[in-house]
């Protein structure tokens, strides 16, 4: 083998120390809101991204700094988890969500969202401008379009807790920007749980927030992070991963390990 070829055999992990559920594979760091077993985690994780073997960062300093990476990881996921469960983030949480990615001015929203087919669980995958998040909802079930329209409220809830004052919202979902941009709302009749929620956080956004169709393309980064997002959760359970979640876990590390304003 020759020694190109060793160094991608071979990962960098560092796992957050007091049992968070973060850590840093190959320089990205990762976080779960929980994990049944974060090293284990970790460890499917690096194999199911190709890496043969993986290793400790011997240097403290840098050790230190990774540490610090995995812990905002965990905080991050965590404090996504709460806002998406319509609650509010602690004092650390939302410490690291405004440290992750300060919030001045608009903001440009893309999103999309995924149901998975073998249990219906929903995974949810957003932009905030070039920023890239996802988070998995174990505990809900549905179809495609509740991923959307989930996907559409958990972003423009955490834009607003970061502190923006405007959102421009891209979809490729019809329903939800048709029904804001061209007020489709008809409040008589009867709707679900969900819809009523958007509205009413649509509603109290104002004119602060407008929408805008775009084409499926334009949304391929959210909608491989919700897919990112569910194959952590299936490796974290043991469980196998489709075809599609196991090409989202690699395109997503290595263009987040590339850095830069373009993904995938």
């Amino acid at each position: 083998m020759s020694p190109a070829s060793a160094r991608h055999q071979r990962a960098s992990l560092v796992v957050a120390p007091g049992g968070l559920p973060g850590y840093v594979l190959d320089g990205v760091p990762y976080g779960l809101p929980r994990s049944r077993d974060v090293a284990a985690l970790a460890a499917r994780h690096a194999g199911a991204l190709g890496f043969l073997e993986w290793h400790d960062i011997a240097d403290s300093a840098d050790r230190a700094v990774q540490e610090g990476r995995a812990v905002r990881a965990a905080l991050v996921a965590r404090a996504l988890t709460d806002l998406a469960a319509g609650g509010e983030p602690d004092t650390a949480g939302l410490a690291a969500l405004r440290a992750d990615l300060p919030g001045v001015g608009v903001v440009r929203v893309r999103t999309d969202g995924s149901a998975d087919k073998t249990d219906g669980h929903l995974s949810l995958g957003y932009l905030l401008g070039d920023r890239p998040y996802a988070l998995n909802l174990p505990d809900t079930a549905g179809h495609e379009g509740l991923a959307e329209r989930e996907a559409i409220r958990v972003a423009l809830t955490h834009a607003r807790a970061l502190g923006f004052t405007g959102f421009h919202v891209q979809s490729d979902h019809k329903f939800h920007v048709r029904r804001y941009d061209e007020d489709l709302i008809h409040r008589g009749r009867r709707k679900s749980d969900s819809l009523e929620r958007l509205d009413a956080l649509v509603d109290d956004l104002g004119g602060a927030v407008t929408f805008e169709y775009v084409g499926t393309l334009d949304t391929d980064a959210p909608h491989r992070m919700a897919l990112h997002a569910r194959a952590l959760a299936r490796l974290d359970g043991g469980l196998p991963l489709s075809r599609a979640q196991a090409v989202a876990l690699r395109r997503v590390h290595f263009a987040l390990k590339a850095g830069g304003s373009v993904l995938y």
